[in-house]
């Protein structure tokens, strides 16, 4: 199908994504408002955890490393190729003057989530443009993506939040709701369009004849190259590129579209040239797939990450509250998309293998719904034009898809009165985390509450005890190690063993640490003081 996009459609998707945008820094906006000389923002309002991690990361890089390890474990492993995102991001951040480091690797994060942000959201409208030639679909569906959400907001005015046992998926999943990526996840935002255009580069190959269009072998190169480059940002994204594809394939059958051989027969229908093609992608893109199985079985600790980082599906009803109103607009236009001449018949076959994907036995599953969001609102939008024009039926629609994300906004910006810990920092804690962090050398441990060893790693190039779920080997047990270390009553060469078996360099007290048990650091003869300043000290363990 030959695409044509106006200039008038670019400004409606530009002007409306920055809109966008601009609604989903509110939160930060005002949280660095409304810090005080002692209470520091530390750049995140969602995901908070999560956030400061992805700032230990960008240290790492803004250290000068180009191989990730593990900033939230002591065990000693190998560095690898992971979170190259981050690692770059900081070296951006490195590289620009002015402020301390870890402002402007706030800066720089909300730069890119803007930036690619800003990108997702014209691929998208480029993407939905490849199905249908209605202005009308691809605005209505694209306005579905970029603000809606489910049903999340009537299970919470329902005071239902934790229905069947899981949040309301629509506030939890960024693979499954644009909003959210726009909200805090840049490597998402990129990695989901570099999935997009590689779907519309093997749709581009397989339409295209290798004698009448000889660039046919560059489309195909193109989608395993950006298919590639995703996974060296989500490496797992690259099995949904993989279940697409094949779900395609099958639908090719399944219409009789047997690329150049129109002969009937159960064999000769199979489209092979498309299946050729499609191996071609997987060939390029699989590299990343084999080394990240050669990681996570090869190696102790990156194996254990993998096997404690679980996300799971929760009850199927939840699917359903995130997706109903979509799929139920999306079957009024089923029939008619599968007779449809063009390639719409792509949306539905991804939307098809979904349920598959996000019940496999993997540990990621929930995750695996990454994108579904936008074939799906296509499909619902199709729907809702076929049965209904009226405007104020369609506004009443996105107005009710939306509402999560208002509610999500609005809270965490509510959320922001009294300064509340973890989303800010004392200013102590930051000043004795800023001196640490020009005594450590790379790959120096320091110990102390999974409060502060979550935050600690993004302002110092250390690795610390305990301070993120996944990421901390064995956190739970971390946790409780950490709990014994500072209560009063635990003996001393209990302590030195803790200390020598992981190997730790330093120790941080401050009232995190002081809130675990009464143990005074300055008591113990194998702990150096060498700072303190108000509420807040740090050791150095004498080897």
């Amino acid at each position: 199908m030959s695409v044509t996009i106006t200039r008038r459609e670019y400004r409606f998707v530009l002007l409306l994504g920055l809109a966008t945008l601009g609604i989903a820094s509110i939160p930060y906006v005002l949280g660095a408002a409304l810090a005080t000389e002692s209470r520091v923002f530390g750049g995140f309002v969602y995901a908070v955890e999560d956030g400061y991690a992805y700032l230990a990361h960008m240290r790492e890089g803004a250290n000068g490393v180009w191989l990730f390890t593990l900033p939230y474990t002591p065990e000693p492993h190998p560095p690898r190729l992971f979170y190259l995102f981050h690692l770059l991001l900081g070296k951006l951040a490195a590289v620009i003057p002015g402020g301390d480091l870890t402002a402007r690797m706030v800066l720089v994060y909300h730069g890119a989530r803007v930036f690619f942000g800003l990108g997702l959201l014209l691929t998208v409208y480029r993407f939905l443009a490849e199905f249908t030639r209605r202005v009308l679909v691809r605005q209505v569906a694209w306005l579905m993506v970029t603000f809606g959400g489910g049903l999340g907001w009537l299970l919470v005015a329902l005071e239902q939040p934790d229905w069947l046992g899981s949040i309301p998926l629509d506030f939890i999943l960024p693979e499954g709701f644009t909003f959210l990526v726009l909200y805090n996840f840049p490597h998402i935002a990129l990695a989901r369009t570099l999935l997009l255009w590689g779907i519309l580069f093997l749709l581009k190959a397989w339409e295209a004849s290798p004698m009448s269009k000889p660039r046919f072998p560059f489309y195909a190169a193109g989608a395993g190259i950006c298919w590639l480059l995703m996974g060296l940002i989500v490496p797992f994204y690259i099995a949904v590129a993989w279940a697409l594809t094949g779900a395609a394939l099958l639908v090719l059958w399944l219409r009789k579209k047997p690329g150049f051989c129109q002969k009937p027969g159960f064999f000769v229908s199979i489209p092979w040239r498309e299946g050729r093609i499609a191996g071609v992608t997987v060939l390029i893109s699989a590299p990343v797939v084999a080394y990240s199985a050669w990681v996570f079985t090869s190696d102790r600790v990156y194996e254990t990450w993998a096997a404690q980082n679980l996300i799971l599906s929760p009850h199927p009803l939840h699917y359903l509250a995130a997706y109903g109103v979509l799929l139920a607009l999306a079957l009024f236009a089923v029939r008619e998309i599968w007779r449809d001449d063009g390639p719409a018949w792509l949306p539905l076959a991804w939307v098809a293998v979904v349920p598959l994907l996000v019940y496999l036995p993997f540990n990621l599953q929930r995750r695996l719904v990454e994108g579904a969001q936008i074939p799906l609102s296509l499909l619902a939008a199709w729907g809702l034009v076929k049965i209904s024009k009226s405007k104020l039926i369609v506004s009443a629609t996105l107005i009710a898809l939306s509402l999560t994300n208002v509610l999500l906004v609005a809270g965490n910006s509510l959320a922001l009165r009294g300064q509340p810990s973890p989303i800010y920092r004392d200013a102590g804690e930051i000043a004795a985390l800023d001196w640490l962090d020009g005594q450590v050398r790379l790959g120096d441990v320091a110990l102390s509450s999974y409060a502060t060893g979550n935050y600690l790693p993004a302002r110092v190039g250390a690795r610390v005890f305990v301070g993120h779920g996944p990421e901390s080997i064995h956190a739970g047990e971390k946790k409780a190690l950490a709990a014994r270390f500072f209560d009063a009553a635990t003996e001393d060469a209990w302590r030195r063993r803790l200390l020598a078996k992981y190997s730790v360099d330093y120790v941080f007290w401050g009232p995190s640490e002081r809130a675990l048990g009464g143990f005074d650091p300055r008591s113990a003869d194998y702990l150096e003081p060498i700072y303190e300043m108000g509420s807040y000290a740090l050791f150095e363990v004498t080897k």
